[in-house]
């Protein structure tokens, strides 16, 4: 495959995969980065920053999916013609550990292990939901269920 180096433009009609909306990448754009797999991405959606994955779809194309922050922002919905341009985005994209988690996991060892154990992107998820958690008694309650998940024996 013919690899490229920065950024590739296109633009792009969204639609919507189920209830996800997305576009798909042209063929070009999905040589350019030379991957078949998973490519993350940064770059503008209509000239506002976004920070992706392009996620295969097959023939060694690409789609992506526009979440409701990032279409919010550039003020594009389903049936919009959008313009993209994106680059590969190597940066480590590691998410934030809440430090009621953090300190929890401190107290048990148990638990910090069989989340260490767990794989990176199931540990992503854990983290992101606890973050988007707004309320500290929320937070409270949360935590100790997914600690007392990660003592419990796998079924």
């Amino acid at each position: 495959m013919l690899k490229q180096q920065g950024a590739q433009r296109f633009s792009a009609k969204v639609y919507k995969l189920g209830i996800n909306p997305c576009v798909d990448v042209p063929q070009r754009v999905s040589q350019a980065f030379g991957r078949r797999s998973y490519v993350p991405i940064s770059g503008t959606l209509n000239g506002h920053l976004i920070r992706a994955t392009l996620v295969p779809k097959g023939g060694g194309r690409h789609r992506l999916f526009l979440n409701g922050d990032m279409r919010k922002r550039a003020s594009v919905d389903v049936g919009n013609r959008v313009d993209l341009v994106v680059d590969v985005d190597n940066a480590p994209r590691a998410v934030l550990m809440p430090k009621e988690f953090a300190l929890a996991l401190q107290k048990n060892r148990k638990a910090k292990t069989a989340f260490e154990r767990l794989t990176l992107s199931r540990q992503k998820e854990i983290l992101t939901y606890l973050n988007w958690i707004k309320r500290p008694e929320t937070l409270k309650r949360n935590v100790e269920k997914i600690v007392g998940r990660l003592l419990k024996p796998a079924e």
